[in-house]
């Protein structure tokens, strides 16, 4: 090799070799401390110790010189592949298995072990001297390790680029040529395509370090923010998708992708139609927010336009949150709300019952108790007709008062709790446990169901206004009451052993009663003679359309 073909040589060396190493500081400064960076280092050094072997090697002037150039050449040979396997791996965001770091660097020491040793079994190299070099087995095994191990790694950064579209696609052409451009001079050299007096490879180096270097400067190749932004949009609640100027989807978080159930392919036009139809609403690509409801989550969709300084739109940006829990919040306020009302009323009816308790309760119990008295002194006087018919009043006065006093327990009840109300057995008790001066016997035969809530109120008006008419006029002592509940009816029976009377005379209290029931489709029937007592026989009929549900 003649002095000036070996100065240029030198110089292009050197030249690769700075580039090598600026591109290795820059990554270290502008990269992340990840597997990813760290790994990617390690090619950067298997291909600077390439270099300066090939320094060495062309200044050798013996054997010695020489074997120690080509021993820092295999060092770095031996593990690119590996380091390049690994870091194609951490570049599709997948966990480095131990089985897969373990195999990879322990091939590349056995080939570094080969090539080292080889003046014992000389199997890495046949012949090795400063005349000339011929390959042996060993070192096509390892050649061939190598390049399956760079085109994996190829094949798995361009699948991560082009078909998940995380990376940029320029990225990923720069890597792969950076890494092919080597490969294939070196394989041509191998197969004596390629034939001159110095080694093409290591220069072709300086070109890879070159492509990475624009890499990083281009395309943020392994920068802390990108990964850091990546990272982060991927482990926030919300979604965040991100749309070109074509309306192409350039960026979607896994969070997006679960909650929307789309995917890179879905353009502008097609996500907002689907945003439309769920959200029941006609949409414009100029719509800022817009909330659906989906697999039982409401999620809001704020919708961004980004402009540069001259306003000019370059991207879109969409962000997708679970509102669920706002929702929830606004239920539990209104049903606090609601709470709160409820038991405002429910103080302040307290409050009316207890005054008309003390009050009108206490005056009808005060006639009630006046009446009685006045018949006394009655009975002590001589008797005459104007005599009985004072008496007679006195006893019509002492029965309105305790029937007054019925209704008024029954009244106060009503305003106090009226959760009675919901069945037709509450709403029996409610009027029998108001009896006080009368014993009053209930019998349920059957089992009520939602079937009879329709004449809840019905049966509780109609009720009580009979057992008002016995507590005042019938002089009963014991009332007795049955409630049936058939499958085809519901029946009342209700019998006191009262006075009775002759001739029953329907007056506004069992005329209501008939007409209520009526209305019902039912029927009232009242029967009763001088000195067996009252009965009434209510007999409603159940709908049939539907099946009630046990209570």
């Amino acid at each position: 090799m003649s002095e000036g073909m070996l100065c240029t040589l030198t110089a292009m060396l050197l030249a690769a070799l700075a580039l090598i190493c600026t591109s290795m500081i820059w990554l270290m400064v502008k990269g992340s401390r990840s597997r990813v960076t760290f790994s990617f280092v390690g090619c950067q050094c298997s291909l600077l110790l390439w270099i300066i072997s090939q320094l060495i090697i062309i200044f050798s002037e013996s054997e010695r010189q020489l074997l120690i150039g080509y021993d820092i050449g295999n060092l770095g040979i031996s593990f690119i592949g590996s380091c390049w396997l690994l870091f194609a791996v951490s570049y599709m965001d997948r966990e480095l298995s131990k089985p897969l770091l373990y195999g990879t660097l322990g091939f590349s020491s056995l080939i570094f072990l080969a090539a080292a040793t080889n003046p014992i079994h000389r199997l890495y190299y046949t012949e090795f001297g400063v005349g000339g070099i011929i390959h042996g087995p060993l070192f096509f095994i390892s050649q061939i390790y190598i390049y399956l191990s760079m085109l994996c790694g190829i094949a798995l950064i361009c699948r991560q680029c082009f078909e998940n579209k995380q990376r940029s696609r320029g990225q990923a052409v720069l890597l792969t040529l950076a890494t092919s451009i080597p490969l294939c001079i070196n394989l041509l050299t191998l197969v004596n395509v390629i034939t001159l007096d110095f080694a093409l490879t290591p220069l072709s180096l300086a070109l890879s370090g070159l492509l990475v270097l624009i890499a990083t400067y281009r395309y943020g190749f392994l920068n802390v923010n990108d990964v850091a932004f990546e990272d982060a949009f991927n482990t926030i609640e919300e979604g965040v998708i991100v749309f070109s100027r074509r309306g192409r989807i350039t960026y979607l978080s896994r969070a997006a992708k679960r909650m929307l159930d789309i995917s890179e392919k879905t353009d502008l036009n097609s996500f907002i139609s689907y945003i439309s139809e769920l959200s029941e609403r006609t949409l414009t690509e100029d719509f800022d927010y817009a909330e659906i409801e989906k697999d039982g989550l409401h999620l809001g969709i704020k919708h961004y336009h980004c402009r540069d300084d001259k306003g000019i739109a370059v991207a879109q940006l969409v962000i997708v949150s679970d509102i669920s829990r706002y929702y929830q919040l606004i239920e539990k306020t209104d049903e606090l709300a609601g709470a709160r009302q409820k038991l405002a009323i429910e103080r302040e009816r307290n409050r009316i019952a207890q005054e008309v308790h003390d009050t009108a309760g206490h005056t009808f119990t005060m006639i009630s108790s006046l009446a009685k008295l006045s018949k006394v002194r009655l009975s002590e006087m001589p008797e005459t007709p104007q005599l009985m018919e004072l008496n007679g009043f006195m006893d019509e006065t002492e029965f309105l008062a305790r029937g007054g006093l019925t209704q008024l327990r029954c009244s106060i009840n009503n305003l106090r709790d009226d959760s009675f109300m919901t069945t037709v057995t509450a709403a029996v008790k409610t009027v029998t446990d108001a009896v006080r001066d009368i014993k009053t016997e209930l019998c349920i035969q059957g089992n009520e169901d939602s079937r009879y809530a329709f004449c809840v109120q019905n049966i509780y008006s109609s009720f009580r206004e009979l057992i008002t008419n016995s507590v005042r006029y019938s002089g009963a002592d014991r009332i007795d009451v049955i409630v049936k509940f058939l499958d085809t009816s519901l029946e009342l029976y209700v019998f006191d052993n009262g006075k009775g009377c002759k001739e029953i005379t329907a007056h506004n209290g069992l005329r209501g009663i008939s007409e209520r029931t009526e209305e019902l489709g039912g029927t009232a029937l009242f029967k009763s003679g001088e000195g067996i007592g009252f009965s009434a026989v209510i007999k409603i009929p159940v709908p049939q359309d539907q099946e009630g549900e046990q209570l």
